[in-house]
């Protein structure tokens, strides 16, 4: 029993450690296709499930699960037929767009069929800590030295935007600098949500250092976007904070102000040679006055995906379908793709998908705060903070690469969250009114969903 437990979390863990490195510097080339650590890792995983737990995989019994591996198969089956249908669609990278829904598919089935202990959960969300760590630190190491990984855009001879990007960034184990800067962002709420948690000193100082390294990294490599989310998912953690206890406004007021001297310090002290941050959007406004700048570019290009959509009926492009749309159709902007996960969604696999997908992660939000705001335990409440900010955090990140459907890790931390949903629903205290006798009751150790 000990054992099968154990192999369990050991396939969870290789696949939640897959998904947030997926190429460790290196790809195995077979007839064309490309098998990185994450694609060979899913289907390993997934093979070994069906073998060693045919008869114990309870997937029916869990709904948050059920939900996103319904929308994840329509999502395959309907860009399956955008695939033929479409004269958008291109057909090479279209097929490697339905091949990362079907791996983020084996994700969630990977994470789904079991049970697990708290110790368990505890371990997946150290892993994700320790990750982060190690990512930072290599991070700096590229800052420092301009040595890059073999996988990253410095490396690519035949990339021309590489020769425009200054070598003393961070990549990572990404392709470029916006995607390590999104990826280090996203996993930043596995820490913020552990400040809370009565632990040593030395953990609680590190999750404070690890943060104002992400702030910086995202900063040198001009990832504006994900310093805005990650403040977000900051301010919305004080936010839950106080609306559950008002006495600790006052420190949540000091711990705020803080945060914002640190990041206005860090934008004015690493500012280019124009000033700045004020500089940097004055620049930013000049160029939209004339036509120009990054801003800009955005929002014609969210102009643009938004009036593909409506022209398709609102069904979409096909899988990869925006960009051969933007080269045959004129366009303003000299972006190419989305640049947001959401119009991503929407322009190439239409309105449906899209709302689907924006619906299973606010439910998915809801639930967090109803762990944090009944849970009878603090690892509770504090898996409840991780899941607020996470998920905030998550939307405003996918604006910042320039394609967000493709990369591994999304997937795997929205199943994170699901598996901390499933395993900590029972341990809520839900208040209830009795409408017989007019006062609040409570009711402990049911999960919400059942609650009359």
């Amino acid at each position: 029993m000990k054992r099968t437990v154990r192999t369990r979390f050991v396939l969870m863990a290789l696949l939640l450690t897959a998904s947030i490195l997926p190429n460790l510097g290196f790809e195995v080339n077979t007839f064309g296709f490309y098998w990185n650590f994450y694609r060979a890792a899913v289907f390993l995983v997934t093979l070994l499930t069906l073998i060693l737990f045919r008869g114990e995989i309870r997937i029916t019994e869990r709904g948050s699960f059920l939900g996103w591996m319904g929308l994840l198969t329509a999502w395959i089956v309907y860009g399956g037929i955008l695939f033929v249908a479409s004269p958008y669609t291109d057909k090479s990278r279209g097929f490697l767009e339905l091949f990362s829904i079907l791996c983020g598919l084996l994700v969630f089935f990977g994470f789904s069929g079991f049970e697990v202990t708290d110790r368990e959960i505890e371990w997946l969300l150290r892993i994700v800590f320790f990750l982060l760590a190690g990512l930072v630190l290599l991070g700096y190491y590229e800052i420092l030295t301009a040595n890059h990984l073999s996988t990253s855009m410095f490396m690519d001879t035949e990339n021309y935007v590489a020769a425009r990007v200054d070598p003393h960034t961070a990549a990572g184990i990404m392709y470029n600098v916006n995607d390590f800067s999104a990826i280090l962002t996203m996993m930043c709420p596995v820490v913020i949500g552990r400040f809370r948690i009565h632990c040593r000193r030395c953990f609680l100082d590190l999750g404070w250092i690890l943060v104002l390294g992400v702030l910086m990294i995202n900063r040198i490599n001009d990832a504006n976007i994900c310093n805005a989310a990650l403040l977000f998912g900051v301010l919305l953690y004080l936010l839950v904070i106080v609306s559950k206890d008002r006495r600790k406004i006052g420190r949540v007021l000091m711990g705020l102000a803080g945060l914002l001297l640190v990041l206005v310090g860090l934008y004015l002290a690493m500012g280019s040679s124009g000033g700045g941050i004020v500089a940097r959007w004055q620049d930013q406004m000049d160029y939209m006055s004339v036509g120009g700048g990054s801003l800009h570019a955005r929002f014609l290009i969210y102009r643009d995906a938004l009036v593909a959509g409506f022209r398709t009926g609102f069904l979409g492009l096909g899988p990869a379908g925006f960009p051969v749309y933007c080269k045959q159709t004129y366009t303003e902007s000299w972006f190419v793709n989305p640049h947001s996960f959401i119009m991503e969604i929407y322009s190439q696999y239409g309105i449906i998908i899209c709302l689907a997908f924006l619906f299973l992660v606010g439910l998915l939000f809801r639930r967090m705060y109803r762990l944090y705001r009944y849970g009878t335990t603090e690892a509770v409440r504090s898996h409840g903070l991780i899941g607020i900010t996470m998920a905030a955090v998550y939307l405003i990140v996918s604006f910042a690469p320039s394609s967000f459907i493709m990369n591994a890790y999304p997937w795997a931390l929205l199943a994170l969250l699901c598996l901390i949903w499933e395993h900590d629903k029972c341990l809520m205290e839900v208040p209830v009114t009795d409408r017989s006798r007019g006062f609040r009751t409570s009711i402990h150790g049911r999960p919400a969903y059942e609650q009359k």
